[in-house]
């Protein structure tokens, strides 16, 4: 065999990429960088996630904007174009399957579309001889070979400031997905064979305004997800925080008393059966469903950052805070800093991440939902309404 030639055995240990997108980077616990994938985006964008085409696999990044939602090919990033999915204004996105979840138009209701469909019709709208812009179009001038389906009774959620969000519960596998409404909570379970949500519970309860948090978290023993929808201050001994939740699997719905002041909370996160991650306007407190501060050896109790956290996304082992000029990440252990990205010139905003929901083990602990594609955009400081540039987190070990 002559040198330099791979040996079957060499090649079987080779790994396969499990998509077509950017060049792999060193899977390192540090050194994470913002990497470009478009230059001077127009578009007023909400929100994204991603999708692998199960076909090419072709990675895209979806985005939802006023304008509709738009997809890029991260394989293709050398056409520095964007092709229109849906020409509807979208405020939230989730991809389920080869299903898309969208919170669509000016009455913003919740739909299902198929990702196959909406592909194949945005490259026959591709071949109009018009000039008007598709959002424009009369829906029956719109070629349909995806036909967006309405969920019921999800008209004008109150998700257009909080997204719904979805979960899995470990212990049972069933998949549900949350609403929250002027003066209700709506609950609604993944039927696999039907490829479809379907509602299970509807319950009626007055809902804080501004909703500032909107999280749901599993408990073993309960059988659908709590909705938290509160956090004031504790009130026991060693309490640091508390938790207002609506009970799904009561008659009746509990929830923080009105004069209970609310703390100003960022974002809830549910890590491991019995650890929420509560991001607080410059720090980050551990605790469990009763709100005690929780440290262990894997766990710092509490984590401290020098500006204002606007929002965060969880690692295996460290989180990263996002705040107005770039991001900073801080180990789960030991509180230190593990990767900084800072840039004064820029304004930056995280879009969206991608959460692994399927990777827990409920007897363990072991995997918490850790993002697939971190998405964000960044404008210039000294010019906020210019067009943005589009960038995906890469670099950190959790990022593929």
């Amino acid at each position: 065999m002559p040198p330099g030639v791979p040996t079957r055995k060499d090649k079987k240990d080779v790994p396969k990429p499990i998509s077509n997108g950017l060049p792999p980077t060193p899977k390192v616990h540090m050194g994470a960088c913002f990497s470009k994938v478009f230059n001077g985006c127009p578009l007023k964008i909400h929100c994204a996630t991603s999708w692998i085409n199960p076909d090419t696999r072709d990675q895209y990044l979806i985005f939802g904007a006023e304008e509709g939602i738009y997809t890029l090919n991260l394989n293709e990033l050398h056409e520095t174009s964007m092709e229109q999915l849906f020409p509807r204004r979208c405020t939230w996105l989730y991809v389920m399957n080869s299903s898309l979840l969208s919170i669509s138009g000016k009455a913003s209701q919740l739909y299902s579309h198929s990702l196959g469909g909406l592909f194949e019709q945005a490259r026959q709208l591709q071949k109009l001889p018009v000039a008007i812009p598709t959002h424009k179009l009369p829906d029956k001038m719109i070629p349909r070979y995806s036909t967006p389906r309405r969920v019921p009774l999800t008209r004008t959620p109150l998700s257009m400031c909080k997204p719904q969000l979805m979960i899995r519960n470990p212990y049972t596998g069933h998949k549900y997905l949350c609403g929250a409404f002027q003066s209700s909570v709506m609950l609604l379970e993944w039927v696999e064979s039907m490829q479809r949500f379907m509602l299970i519970k509807n319950i009626d309860f007055p809902l804080p305004c501004p909703l500032e948090v909107f999280e749901m978290l599993v408990v073993p023993e309960q059988t659908y997800p709590l909705i938290c929808v509160a956090v004031s201050k504790g009130t026991e001994l060693n309490q640091v925080v508390r938790f207002g939740t609506v009970n799904p699997n009561s008659t009746s719905s509990w929830f923080t008393e009105a004069n209970t002041p609310q703390t100003c909370v960022i974002h809830v996160t549910q890590l491991e059966r019995d650890t929420i991650l509560v991001c607080l306007d410059r720090s980050i407190k551990i605790v469990n469903l009763l709100g005690r501060l929780k440290s262990s050896r894997k766990l710092s109790a509490e984590l401290t950052f020098n500006f204002q956290i606007e929002a965060t996304v969880c690692l295996q082992d460290s989180v990263l805070a996002f705040w107005r000029h770039g991001m900073q990440g801080r180990s789960f252990k030991t509180n230190e800093v593990t990767q900084e990205i800072s840039d004064s010139t820029r304004i930056f905003r995280l879009l969206g991440s991608d959460r692994r929901a399927d990777c827990r083990d409920p007897d363990t602990d072991r995997g918490r939902a850790l993002p697939r594609v971190v998405v964000l955009e960044s404008r210039p400081t000294d010019n906020p309404t210019a067009h943005s540039n589009l960038y995906i987190l890469a670099g950190h070990e959790n990022s593929y």
